[in-house]
């Protein structure tokens, strides 16, 4: 794999590399890229979809840096709302953020900003100064490092970090800074920054589309409208009060025609219904709202305005640019206070933010260990040519045995309680033959629910993630878990996609045994059909681009947890009859080696009593 970047990197161009959890990705892609941004007079920009995953990167700069003895500037960089030293700010939208920041820059009463800079000229402050003396000095640092350094000083931390990228060797940020087309101008102009200096790494790369289309994606429902009607109130805005009010009712008007959950909506239907409902055209009602919402932003204690996310989505519903690669739709959709309508502009087609920023760039490096197959990323991403490696897993074979079970499945018509009870016989069959933790992976919490009144566990003790848990319940989870790998172990149901399948690590012998019960195919909703039916028109693959491989590359992630390096010892059951289905199939690893069987629980019991 060093090899394959190292070349790509030189020659320009991209690099699709399915690689393996636990060889060391983030070096052997950072490390070339870095010796070459160097002597080059270029910038690596290295991606990660979490916050979680910058960590890593971070900690191998910090290992570079004390092997070499040479000094690295790096900047971490996450979102400006999650450093913002204003109390409440993490509790807006982001575009609500957005629009709270520009206004107190603009009028230059954030005290923080204006600390960085003497007398509101744009000569850096001696505390400004001081402190990237400080973050380069004690560098590599974790963004709530450098944080805790503006802290201290009173100053904006987004700004320094904005500031100390313009001189830094590699800059870690989210997919967010370089793929949201309105954020990325403004973001690489303040660096100094354009894309043909930038040697771009894309970790966890699997993410990418999927993140793109939900970047790209906007709606409006009746909460936002009712809080702006509100702000309408405050200063007693009568006509925007009425107008929003009608607004309203135009959600209304659509709801009543709605004979399902969701229904495709024209975008004129929208204009119309909204222009003869306010005797007024959209555009000037949306300059309106912007207008108000800037003097509503302007008050004290301000944060958010509701008028402005409105008119950021019409704004967008009445764009003509790339209008085939969306999908309108409304619907309906339950709150605390019951059925409630919005409307949305769903993007289908990643590409439309990815291809021209692929073709700038110097170089570019993707890389995941599910990234199978390499041509979809290819084609839904618009990258041109790229060089596309699948690098084996080079681990002990004999400390992974891969069963696929046959006469089971979570298939939508094969569901039936006969069905639930063979699933759960087996896992608990299966469960108590492995002697430590086992993680049992559903497509929904629904499944997950109904298969877990059906498994003992025995001795161990059973976890079941909650749809509702917040992030800190589900690390106490995870804590339990690892506490319970010294005992008789534990066994914890959680579902596909989700924080335990994806976002957490398991090493050691936190966990000796993964069960992927069932595909977690999206449901067939309006988005879902738009997407496979655009993917079929552009392609000629939408059934597999927009749902199949999809699904197939979450299970791989669950599948994955178990080992995540040469030491691991593990078994991985995928239970249900279509992972071996030829066309699923082409989605694994080419080095993976199965055993199709009808008891996986003869060969779990053999494989862990051989140790």
């Amino acid at each position: 794999m060093l090899e394959g970047v190292v070349e790509t990197i030189e020659k320009g161009g991209s690099l699709i590399a399915n690689a393996p959890t636990g060889i060391g990705k983030t070096a052997a892609s950072l490390s070339p890229a870095l010796a070459y941004a160097i002597e080059n007079g270029k910038t690596v920009f290295f991606l990660t979809p979490k916050h979680s995953h910058h960590y890593i990167v971070v900690e191998t700069l910090r290992k570079m840096r004390q092997r070499y003895k040479k000094r690295v500037v790096s900047v971490d960089i996450i979102g400006k709302q999650w450093t913002c030293l204003y109390e409440g700010a993490r509790d807006l939208t982001s575009k609500e953020f957005n629009h709270f920041c520009r206004a107190h820059k603009r009028n230059e009463t954030c005290r923080f900003h204006n600390s960085v800079y003497k007398d509101g000229s744009k000569n850096l402050s001696d505390k400004a100064k001081g402190a990237i003396r400080e973050i380069k000095k004690r560098g590599p640092l974790h963004s709530e490092e450098a944080m805790e350094i503006c802290k201290e000083h009173g100053l904006c931390p987004y700004e320094i970090s904005v500031l100390l990228a313009r001189s830094a060797d590699v800059v870690v940020c989210d997919y967010y800074h370089i793929f949201h087309p309105s954020v990325r101008p403004a973001f690489l102009m303040r660096m100094d920054k354009s894309l043909e200096d930038i040697v771009l790494i894309v970790d966890e790369a699997h993410n990418l589309p999927g993140r793109v289309r939900r970047l790209m994606s906007h709606s409006l429902g009746e909460y936002t409208i009712r809080q702006a009607i509100k702000e309408a109130k405050v200063l007693r805005e009568e006509n925007l009060e009425t107008d929003l009010e009608s607004l309203l009712d135009v959600l209304k008007h659509f709801g009543k025609k709605l004979r399902a959950s969701e229904m495709y909506i024209k975008k004129e239907e929208l204009v119309d219904e909204i222009e003869a409902s306010m005797n007024l055209k959209v555009e000037p009602f949306i300059d309106d709202l912007e207008a108000f919402a800037e003097t509503i932003l302007e008050l004290p204690n301000r944060y958010r305005s509701y008028c402005m996310s409105i008119a950021s989505f019409l704004r967008e519903w009445i764009d003509d640019k790339n209008e085939s690669a969306h999908a309108r739709i409304f619907d309906v959709y339950r709150s605390h206070t019951g059925k409630r309508f919005q409307v949305s502009i769903k993007c289908l087609d990643p590409a439309i933010a990815t291809e021209d920023i692929f073709s700038a760039v110097h170089a570019s490096v993707l890389m995941s260990g599910t990234l199978l197959p390499m041509e979809m990323y290819e084609t839904l991403l618009g990258i041109h040519n790229p060089r596309m490696e699948q690098y084996c897993n080079p681990f002990p074979p004999e400390n992974r045995i891969v069963l696929l079970t046959h006469g089971m499945t979570t298939k939508f018509t094969k569901r039936s309680d006969f069905m639930w009870g063979k699933i759960g016989r087996s896992l608990t069959k299966i469960i108590n033959d492995v002697p430590g933790n086992v993680a049992a992976f559903f497509p929904s919490y629904h499944i997950l629910e109904t298969v877990s009144r059906l498994v003992d566990v025995g001795d161990k003790e059973l976890l079941i993630e909650k749809q509702e848990m917040k992030k800190r319940q589900r690390y106490e989870l995870y804590k339990r878990l690892a506490h319970l790998s010294d005992g008789k172990g534990g066994a914890l149901f959680a579902v596909q996609a989700g924080s335990f399948s994806e976002g957490m690590d398991f090493p050691g012998k936190m966990l000796d045994c993964v069960v992927v019960v069932g595909l977690p195919l999206e449901r067939p909703t309006l988005e879902t059909e738009s997407l496979i039916n655009y993917y079929d028109l552009k392609f000629g693959r939408g059934w597999d681009f927009g749902y199949i491989y999809p699904a197939m590359n979450r299970a791989l992630q669950a599948a994955g947890r178990c080992i995540r390096s040469e030491s691991d010892r593990g078994a991985i059951i995928l239970m249900d009859d279509r992972f071996n289905w030829k066309n699923y199939r082409r989605c694994f690893p080419k080095d993976m080696k199965f055993i199709v069987t009808e008891k996986p629980e003869m060969y779990v019991e053999k494989f862990f009593g051989a140790i």
